[in-house]
């Protein structure tokens, strides 16, 4: 999925369900996902202001994105990281991934 979309791994681990947009084709990247010194999680800005940017999805991108939604277990809590919720990708603690997963 990284390679058909050109996102980095602080910005996929980053996705929530509200990021994507199966309507339009389109994943809208505007934050990514970092673990600060302490080890805390905090969303950020993107890297740069070209990195925030809607990107289309491709026929296998969308298929992979409406699988994992399929099979996204419900965390009995959700995490919320600087008020995002909906993560994706979750440990097996129920927090979200990130890079250095």
């Amino acid at each position: 999925m990284l390679f058909h979309t050109g996102l980095r791994i602080s910005e996929f681990v980053g996705l929530t369900k509200l990021d994507i947009d199966f309507e339009d084709r389109r994943i809208n990247v505007d934050h990514q996902l970092q673990r600060d010194r302490s080890m805390n999680y905090i969303i950020e800005d993107t890297k740069t202001s070209d990195g925030t940017r809607p990107v289309p999805m491709m026929d296998d991108v969308c298929d992979c994105f409406k699988h994992i939604l399929a099979v996204w277990p419900k965390p009995k809590v959700e995490p919320m990281i600087d008020g995002y919720t909906g993560f994706l990708f979750l440990d097996k603690n129920g927090m979200p991934m990130a890079s250095l997963h």
